[in-house]
């Protein structure tokens, strides 16, 4: 590989990480928290990439063809620019946010006697928004019982089930690669699951929160009891 390709694919690569920074298109391979870095990461590999260029020009610029050697393997020079084919992909091609059947285990069954521990309280008003995964962690390991009793919202897409519905959300510690689905069951005022939408839907709820009762070799999932369900389109960040 000659140092113009090299130079060259390292431009784009630092280009290509910029561009999904900016356009916000990163949140679909890894959380939000880690913009920094890959701001930086596009920041570094740029100024490389042009510090290479600005130095080969300043030695006089490519090399001439009757400097190269010819060492056998020319016919293989094509091959290396097939390497620019992901790069282009990641910057015009925005993969769709992962569906359930995606993640890889469920961040509900978090129940644990010896993890309990007294939670801050919910923040004022008459119903807080809270994310799926934090309304879990309450409703499992939360000593203090700030979910009892209390209306809150919770945003999620709509999971059908035998039973009923469900409202989930993916979960990523890290990127999509270790997505994890968070999933709270969702019954009406009377505890009846008569909602009826179609999987995928983003619903918007306001309800009571009801904890799971202790079942052996069954994940404990809470109860969420809608006072008001509202269908909204899904958020530009579909990852809690």
């Amino acid at each position: 590989m000659s140092r113009e390709t090299e130079n060259t694919l390292l431009l784009l690569t630092g280009l290509s990480v910029g561009l999904i920074s900016i356009t916000g298109a990163f949140t679909r391979y890894v959380k939000p928290s880690l913009l920094p870095w890959l701001a930086l990461t596009a920041v570094l590999l740029i100024g490389l990439a042009l510090a290479s260029i600005v130095a080969d020009i300043r030695r006089g610029g490519p090399r001439r063809k009757d400097e190269h050697h010819d060492d056998g393997h020319g016919h293989r020079g094509g091959v290396v620019w097939l390497l620019v084919v992901p790069i282009v992909v990641l910057i015009f091609v925005t993969p769709p946010a992962l569906r359930p059947q995606a993640a890889t285990g469920s961040v509900s069954n978090v129940s644990n006697d010896a993890l309990r521990e007294a939670f801050p309280p919910i923040p004022a008003g008459r119903a807080p928004e809270l994310s799926l995964p934090e309304v879990l962690m309450r409703a499992a390991n939360d000593s203090a019982g700030s979910l009892n009793n209390r209306l809150i919202t919770v945003t999620g897409f709509v999971l059908n089930e035998a039973d009923g519905i469900d409202l989930g959300r993916i979960v990523i510690i890290c990127c999509a690669a270790d997505a994890q689905l968070a999933r709270i069951h969702l019954r009406d005022n009377a505890g009846h699951g008569a909602f009826k939408f179609t999987d995928n839907t983003w619903l918007r709820v306001e309800g009571i929160v009801i904890p799971a009762e202790p079942r052996p070799h069954t994940p404990p999932i809470p109860t969420l009891r809608a006072v008001t369900v509202t269908p909204v389109p899904a958020p530009a960040n579909q990852y809690a």
